[in-house]
């Protein structure tokens, strides 16, 4: 062998025992390419919050680590239940972060992760929550409230609409009668303009009741009315009328929504039929609208669902109310 052959042949012995040493140290990877990075950060911790504002959290969390020494994080921002959530990047030289144009009145839980620059995800860290307040402290005006006896057991409610700074999230209203909320047999009113009406039925005969009625607006600040009193009339009667019957369809939007419906008009010993009343229980529950006197059909919204159970009770002046007429069964699209 000649004295160049025996050089390249030490020269070829030599790369391929450098190449075996790299290799097994892990300093080049197989077939000359990088060893990818397959290491996440290490997890963000102690996620706090430190401000809350009407529109804004502001958060802070320990920092992560990572072994390419470059990552940053993500922001996630959940709404109420909401199955999405909204992102925010923020750099790894940061550890806090002001979340912006959030709701007022909202209920938002926040979570951190880091994420490197060949997408390894840590995970999240501990989750905090936070409700922004209203930023609205200004109670609406306070109505002004008559009430009017309208018979031995029913008394009609009239008040001012209130006004708020922000006309927008202006008003519920909630009743009270001698001082305790009422919830029943409320039924809507005709009122004048600018005026809410409604009226409330079952009063005891010959009872004086007072009465107060409080605007709330979005931000549940309130404001209440002044008191009025009202006495229902004396009566000695007792028997309630006599039971609907025949309850029939008179004309049905069967998507759902409306529906116009017709029966038997009662009797009553002591009133005349013009002056019995007619509760239509929807699925059980009183129809909140205008209840009528003196009618053999009337009106009723039905409520989402394949099916609705209607039923009429008929109430004398004096509130003495019959037992539930036979049910009329209502199926709406698509399940007739």
């Amino acid at each position: 062998m000649t004295t160049q052959a025996l050089a390249r042949l030490i020269i070829a012995t030599a790369a391929l025992a450098l190449t075996a040493m790299l290799l097994f140290s892990g300093r080049i990877a197989y077939a000359g390419k990088p060893k990818p990075d397959s290491l996440p950060p290490t997890t963000p911790t102690s996620l706090v919050v430190t401000g809350i504002t009407e529109n804004t959290v502001s958060l802070r969390w320990n920092a992560s680590t990572d072994n390419s020494g470059k990552f940053s994080y993500r922001v996630k921002t959940i709404w109420w239940n909401s199955p999405t959530n909204v992102l925010a990047t923020v750099s790894q030289t940061e550890n806090s972060y002001t979340v912006q144009s959030l709701a007022p009145l909202g209920k938002y839980s926040f979570a951190v992760y880091a994420v490197d620059g060949n997408g390894n995800r840590s995970s999240d860290s501990n989750v905090v929550t936070a409700d922004t307040p209203s930023g609205d402290t200004i109670p609406p005006s306070a109505p002004v409230l008559q009430a009017t006896a309208l018979g031995p057991s029913r008394v009609q409610l009239t008040w001012t609409r209130a006004i708020d700074n922000r006309p927008s999230y202006c008003c519920t209203y909630a009743l009270s009668m001698n001082g305790s909320p009422l919830t029943q047999n409320i039924n809507d009113a005709a009122a004048p303009s600018g005026s809410l009406s409604v009226i409330i039925r079952h009063l005891p005969p010959g009872t004086v009741n007072t009465f107060k009625v409080t605007a709330i607006d979005y931000a549940r600040n309130s404001s209440t009315s002044n008191s009025s009193n009202a006495e229902t009339w004396p009566s000695n009667d007792t028997t309630p009328p006599s039971v609907p019957t025949n309850l029939h369809v008179i004309n049905l939007d069967n998507s759902g929504g409306e529906l116009w419906f017709g029966w038997t008009q009662s009797v009553d010993e002591t009133d005349a039929q013009n002056n019995i009343e007619y509760e239509i229980y929807v699925n059980g529950v009183l129809s909140p609208l205008a209840v009528s006197a003196g009618v053999d059909f009337d009106f009723v919204y039905t409520l989402p669902g394949c099916e609705n159970t209607i039923t009429v009770k008929a109430a004398d002046q004096t509130g003495n109310t019959s037992a539930a007429s036979a049910p009329l069964q209502i199926k709406l699209y698509p399940c007739q």
